[in-house]
């Protein structure tokens, strides 16, 4: 008779998981710590990281999929790694998340982990992780503003507001597609508000 093992619930998405699922959590933990802000400004907050460890917005290696386009929207641009470039892969991107990291920035996910994203609706998941992100948000974050980006997490803002994190200070944004001139122009504009409410 076989036994399916008795995995504990991780604590970045509440499910239960394998103990290599909890070192890749650990390992995508110890890659955005090393570009975490001393003071977080504006907490960025998307749905989940990517599947493949090496497209994480952290890690060594570029996601071109969302790392370029959000760092270009933001007017932090891949000519700020030319210099830092050398003979080991993990130079790229280097400078962009230390300027990302400098302006007060920090990109962190409603799910913690990407397993099984895909296996619910988004307004389930919101349901079920918000608990456990407003606890990062109020005691491990503790950002001046938010931005939650994605449509899909829109319901977040009313959670936020009746946890007691008032809803002036969550904003709600779609990252543009590379080439929209005028998506990243009213991207830059909301981010340029919400960071100087920040200071």
């Amino acid at each position: 008779m076989e036994t399916s093992p008795n995995y504990l619930p991780c604590d970045g998405c509440g499910l239960p998981a394998s103990p290599k699922h909890i070192a890749e959590r650990v390992q995508r933990l110890k890659l955005s710590t090393r570009f975490r802000p001393v003071h977080i400004g504006v907490l960025f907050v998307a749905l989940a990281p990517p599947v493949r460890p090496e497209d994480d917005f952290y890690s060594p290696a570029e996601s071109k999929e969302f790392f370029d386009p959000f760092l270009e929207a933001l007017e932090i641009p891949a000519s700020a790694d030319k210099s830092m470039l050398g003979p080991h892969s993990y130079t790229i991107g280097t400078a962009r998340r230390t300027e990302f990291q400098r302006r007060g920035y920090y990109l962190a996910y409603l799910s913690e982990c990407p397993d099984r994203m895909d296996e619910e609706p988004a307004a389930s998941t919101i349901a079920r992780l918000c608990p456990m992100l407003i606890r990062r948000i109020r005691f491990n974050y503790k950002p001046k503003q938010i931005a939650i980006l994605g449509g899909e997490l829109g319901p977040l803002r009313d959670i936020l507001d009746k946890a007691g994190i008032p809803a002036t200070s969550v904003s709600v944004l779609e990252i543009p597609s590379v080439g929209d001139a005028a998506a990243a122009a009213q991207f830059r504009a909301t981010i340029m508000n919400i960071s100087s409410a920040s200071v």
